[in-house]
């Protein structure tokens, strides 16, 4: 991914990153696409803050983006595993990535890419982050250290558009 040093937002893991997240971009009773099966966390923390998580179901190339569609065309986000969907191991083709892509800018929506554990993918050539795709700042990308050093260290980070940065400083710096 190539961005400017500002906008890489350092967390305390993925629970401190989603919560970041749906507090800084997301309101009450907003929709979220949600992997089916999907990442539990990610559901919980969106579930707690209010955000409304809608399931979609994974194919053989991750989230099925005609049903989020069909399941709620009005919603304001998508979580998604796209490098090694979890917990299936699917990995989202590019013509799926620029499907997610296009949707989201239609919707005016964001994309959660939560990129997990890419760095163990042995198989085949890397694949582009959507992040690195997105010519239209529609993407937040989150990761964290846990499987590379530990996860008792509860180290994550997110690299965030530069028209939400501040968003993000505001809900940072405001509340913690």
């Amino acid at each position: 991914i190539s961005c400017d040093a500002e906008q890489v937002i350092v967390t305390a893991g993925g629970l401190d990153t989603f919560d970041l997240i749906g507090r800084a971009v997301l309101a009450k009773g907003d929709q979220v696409w949600i992997e089916e099966p999907g990442y539990p966390t990610a559901r919980r923390v969106f579930s707690l803050g209010g955000i409304t998580v809608v399931p979609v179901p994974v194919d053989a190339e991750g989230l099925v983006v005609a049903r989020g569609h069909e399941k709620a065309p009005d919603a304001r986000a998508a979580f998604v595993t796209p490098a090694r969907q979890y917990p299936t191991g699917v990995t989202m083709p590019l013509a799926r990535r620029l499907e997610l892509l296009d949707w989201a800018a239609e919707a005016d929506a964001i994309v959660i890419e939560d990129d997990y554990d890419s760095e163990y993918r042995y198989v085949g050539r890397p694949l582009p982050a959507l992040m690195s795709l997105d010519k239209r700042a529609r993407v937040i990308y989150s990761g964290s250290f846990s499987k590379v050093f530990s996860p008792i260290i509860r180290l994550g980070y997110m690299v965030v558009p530069k028209a939400l940065l501040d968003r993000f400083r505001e809900e940072r710096f405001s509340h913690g």
